[in-house]
């Protein structure tokens, strides 16, 4: 279901800026910021570490051609 569809320099790509989406997510809440805000750049965070660990993108996978 999930075929690997990325290469190393990728995922690695993928898990960095997942991290930092969630740590902005986290750091949101602290600055007065809409709880709808810091929860979607919190699960957007976690889709794409989850995309990261895997190796699977789901634009690639619906067929959308990405530089990255």
């Amino acid at each position: 279901m999930f075929e690997c569809n990325l290469d190393v320099r990728q995922r690695i790509l993928r898990l960095a800026f997942g991290i930092l989406l969630l740590v902005l997510g986290f750091k949101s809440m602290g600055y007065g910021y809409p709880v709808y805000v810091s929860m979607g750049l919190a699960l957007g965070g976690a889709f794409v570490l989850f995309e990261g660990a895997r190796g699977w993108c789901a634009l690639k996978a619906l067929g959308l051609k990405i530089p990255f």
